[in-house]
């Protein structure tokens, strides 16, 4: 009896299997045959692989959802215009792009060319080296919103491909096919039943929830349709509009890769590591890839304040020079949703955070057990101290980037933290003044915030007062290279 229940319960598990080997060789069946007739839909195979270069100019509309200046719609739309350019065969990406955000004015490029990369910063006036270019990292965001060169991708590496399945989105049938890039989380791919043609995409990115990208209206570029229209999505909320003015396939791109000599050289751009810096005793900055919080050492508890990106990384960080002691409060500067990403974090670490009083409903949606979230909001000020120091928690908006912002001030060491408005670059001169960091600087003079080091959110380097009167003085003077 023993043997029979043996011999059965085998004969159920090889069945399993043998079931699941059918299950896979469809389901990569299927996914190579819309493959196939995708390739078919966007020129063939022949014509895709002869495709080497590609540039599209751009005029795009980024509607700010909760990125804009009030916590709640109807959402600020910043304009800007913009060309992309890739070179397969030399592995070469070149990206321009100008126009303002909330708060802020842009002008920068980036090529990406071996040991002729470089970070071009127009109104700063300055170009550095990359000493670390990396093409499908560069490139990935335009490939990703370029049907055509998604299909070439997909073509490329089919092997990482499988299917979904099928579904209908207001009357239009679909077939999904899902595969991963060289970087970056795995797409899904919505492919029309009838024309093969993409029309949606979508990802999941950590931190930041479900991305979905949309193409419209195709016409035919050296016979390769490719999209004029596209739009993105972020967990449900228009985020980008893009019109696509001019496409060009196999034209040289040699003059976008070339720098105006006009341009200053400075420090070379090199990978921005995990990193704890001390400036002063107790305090520390730490951070990296552009994201950084400040923790300050009390008597018996930590500060946090910022939050962004990788903050348990930071705190971790944090661990190993203050292991006992509890972060007992963490502070979040504004409602923007890279800026409330770090609530989880201090919610894991038993934390109670402070916000804005205005952003309140925002930092509770941010919090995995919201009900339970220890939250006191912040009117004007609010001052922690013990013993060892005195921090005063302010609200010095509005200013052009939010109406509300929350700044760290420690007035007996001069040191103050902020988010959004005064960066310093990563190397060389200190750039021209946007309208954030205009206003900032008078709302430090409205509350009479005498700060003499200034950390910031997104950059490693320390500002000091001298900066920040540089960076306005070649706004108002219209000095951009010296």
């Amino acid at each position: 009896m023993k043997i029979r229940a043996i011999v059965l319960l085998m004969t159920l598990v090889l069945g399993n299997i043998a079931h699941a080997e059918n299950l896979t060789q469809e389901n990569v069946k299927k996914a190579k045959g819309i493959i196939d007739e995708a390739v078919a839909a966007y020129g063939g195979k022949k014509l895709l692989s002869s495709m080497n270069t590609v540039i599209i100019e751009n005029e795009t509309i980024n509607i700010a959802s909760g990125q804009s200046l009030k916590p709640e719609p109807p959402w600020d739309r910043n304009p800007s215009t913009g060309i992309s350019a890739v070179d397969f065969k030399n592995k070469i990406f070149v990206t321009r792009n100008h126009g303002t955000a909330v708060g802020f004015v842009f002008d920068n490029g980036t090529i990406i060319n071996a040991e002729k990369s470089a970070q071009l910063d127009f109104r700063a006036g300055t170009v550095a080296a990359i000493t670390a270019p990396d093409f499908d990292t560069s490139s990935g965001p335009f490939m990703r919103v370029t049907p055509a060169l998604l299909v070439r991708q997909l073509h490329d590496r089919s092997q990482n491909a499988y299917y979904l399945g099928e579904t209908n989105i207001e009357g239009q049938d679909y077939d999904v096919v899902g595969f991963s890039m060289a970087v970056g989380p795995a797409l899904s791919l919505y492919f029309e039943r009838e024309s093969r043609l993409l029309r949606r995409s979508e990802r999941v990115l950590q931190d930041f929830g479900l991305v979905e990208y949309r193409f419209n209206n195709y016409e035919k570029v050296s016979n390769i349709p490719f999209n004029k229209e596209f739009a993105l999505y972020l967990n449900g909320d228009l985020n980008i509009e893009r019109k696509n003015l001019k496409t060009q396939v196999n034209v040289s791109i040699d003059d976008l890769t070339l720098v105006d000599p006009k341009l200053t050289k400075i420090e070379a751009i090199v990978p921005d590591e995990l990193s704890r810096q001390e400036v002063a005793k107790g305090i520390y900055h730490i951070g990296g890839n552009g994201t950084y919080a400040m923790f300050i050492e009390m008597q018996d508890y930590v500060i946090a304040v910022g939050g962004t990106s990788g903050s348990s990384q930071r705190i971790e960080k944090l661990r190993e020079v203050i292991p006992e002691k509890p972060i007992k409060y963490g502070v979040i500067t504004h409602h923007h949703f890279d800026h409330v990403i770090a609530v989880s974090a201090y919610e894991a670490e038993g934390a109670t955070v402070l916000a804005s009083t205005a952003h309140r409903a925002v930092v509770k949606k941010a919090a995995k057990d919201a009900d339970n979230l220890k939250l006191k909001t912040v009117g004007d000020k609010k001052v922690l101290k013990d013993k060892s120091r005195r921090v005063e928690i302010i609200d010095i908006g509005p200013t052009a980037h939010t109406e509300h912002l929350l700044v760290a001030y420690l007035p007996e060491e001069g040191i103050l933290f902020e988010a959004d408005h005064f960066s310093m670059p990563q190397a060389g001169p200190v750039a021209p003044a946007v309208p954030s960091t205009i206003t900032f600087a008078s709302a430090l003079k409205k509350h009479r915030i005498k700060a003499k080091k200034f950390l910031s959110a997104h950059s490693p380097r320390v500002g000091t007062q001298e900066d920040l009167h540089e960076a306005i003085t070649k706004e108002l003077w219209g000095n951009k290279s010296d």
